[in-house]
């Protein structure tokens, strides 16, 4: 975004002496590819979550529909690749969405620490809830108000972009670090489980579904794990790209978005469909023998509880 950049109608041809926002103009297959892919997936994650009832996972609905609105308007930018109002929206919602599925793999962390006892990690459950999710509140706060502002500097021919791509990088290095100390107490919740032999390994017995629970619960920390190693590494490709600027060879070449940004929140974004929580996590009475097992209290498992109930 060059201060002597004129300004084209929306959806000029691409003019290489007076590049658009993005120093290219957007595929409009890869833009096709990923409104499918997204909505797709995201389709999945609302008819799981109506199903199952279980509320929180609206924040895997709520990246999902992020996602897709961004690359909605990069496939517009396809066709239009001076409209200042779909560089607003691709650049605002794609910068943020992430931090919703992030909330998420927290939650989940949450839940695993809260069937298998306090011994498997230095936090407790409501302690991972309320200090990642509010980590990743303002990570979110910091990315939507830096896209915004750089978006509308970006509008104007002699914009100042600093505020809003320092605020950005701000929110995208925040959310990076949570990701990063949440991926090690991530491994040393799960290492800790096995290595005392209680929780996950003697709970075999509370299969649902012909699944035993220690082998839904492997499949859902893998799930969590690659989720998570997703979101970490395009936090690394996106802090590089904002700091290199609005005019640097990552953030002009669209190669690298679609590999580093694109593909890699797909798969954090599909991981969960076919991992999904609710069908993976154990149902209350099972939570409470394991946790019974795990030695958190010598008390008996309520009667009653059904198996269709879940955590």
């Amino acid at each position: 975004m060059s201060d002597t950049r004129i300004t084209l109608p929306s959806c000029s041809a691409f003019d290489p002496t007076n590049p658009p926002n993005y120093g290219y103009t957007p595929s409009l297959a890869a833009g096709i590819v990923f409104v499918i892919l997204f909505g797709t997936t995201t389709t999945a994650h609302i008819a799981q979550t109506i199903i199952s009832r279980r509320w929180w996972l609206l924040v895997f609905v709520l990246g999902g529909l992020g996602e897709l609105l961004g690359w909605i308007a990069r496939t517009w930018a396809s066709q239009c690749p001076y409209s200042t109002l779909a560089f607003q929206i691709q650049i605002s919602t794609l910068i943020f969405s992430p931090a919703f599925f992030a909330c998420g793999i927290y939650i989940i962390l949450g839940y695993i620490i809260h069937i298998f006892g306090a011994h498997t990690s230095p936090l407790s459950a409501k302690q991972y809830l309320w200090v990642f999710c509010t980590i990743d509140f303002f990570s979110l706060l910091l990315q939507a108000i830096g896209g915004g502002l750089a978006s509308a500097a970006g509008s104007e021919p002699d914009g100042d972009l600093a505020p809003g791509t320092n605020t950005m990088i701000a929110g995208v290095v925040w959310q990076l670090v949570a990701n990063v100390v949440f991926a090690g107490l991530f491994t040393h919740a799960i290492i800790r489980t096995y290595r005392k032999g209680k929780g996950v390994l003697n709970i075999d017995h509370l299969s649902v579904s012909g699944m035993t629970t220690t082998k839904r619960l492997r499949i859902l920390a893998f799930a969590t794990s690659i989720s998570t190693m997703a979101l970490i590494a395009r936090g690394v490709y996106r802090s590089i790209e904002l700091v290199e600027g609005w005019r640097g060879y990552l953030i002009t070449t669209e190669k690298y978005f679609v590999g580093l940004d694109g593909a890699l929140m797909v798969v954090a974004v599909a991981v969960f469909v076919f991992a999904n929580p609710y069908y993976l996590l154990p149902r209350k009475a099972a939570c409470k023998e394991a946790t019974l097992e795990a030695g958190k209290t010598s008390e008996k498992p309520l009667g009653g509880e059904s198996d269709s109930e879940s955590v």
